[in-house]
């Protein structure tokens, strides 16, 4: 969006909802490193930063045309790779 006073407005919605999302996430993370969801040390920050990049150029992808398989197909595999790097082994 370019700066123009008729999206200043929408701009800044934008934003602040990215940031309550942000927030939002991180919260979680932190939440699930606390109760041992996700591996010890695991840095919320971080994982938050990863989380985002993956789902907004998810978002890119798809308006760009990316057929829907294509897209659940890198959603899938985002998902596989955190969950084998983030969570404890099951006994």
């Amino acid at each position: 969006m370019t700066d123009s006073t008729s999206t200043l407005d929408t701009s800044a919605y934008y934003a602040e909802l990215h940031g309550w999302n942000e927030r939002a996430l991180l919260a979680r993370i932190e939440r699930a490193v606390q109760d041992g969801e996700l591996v010890a040390g695991t840095d919320a920050a971080a994982l938050t930063g990863l989380v985002e990049s993956v789902v907004h150029g998810l978002s890119v992808r798809a308006n760009l045309g990316t057929p829907r398989e294509a897209l659940l197909a890198t959603a899938q595999l985002a998902h596989e790779l955190l969950c084998r790097q983030l969570t404890s082994p099951t006994p």
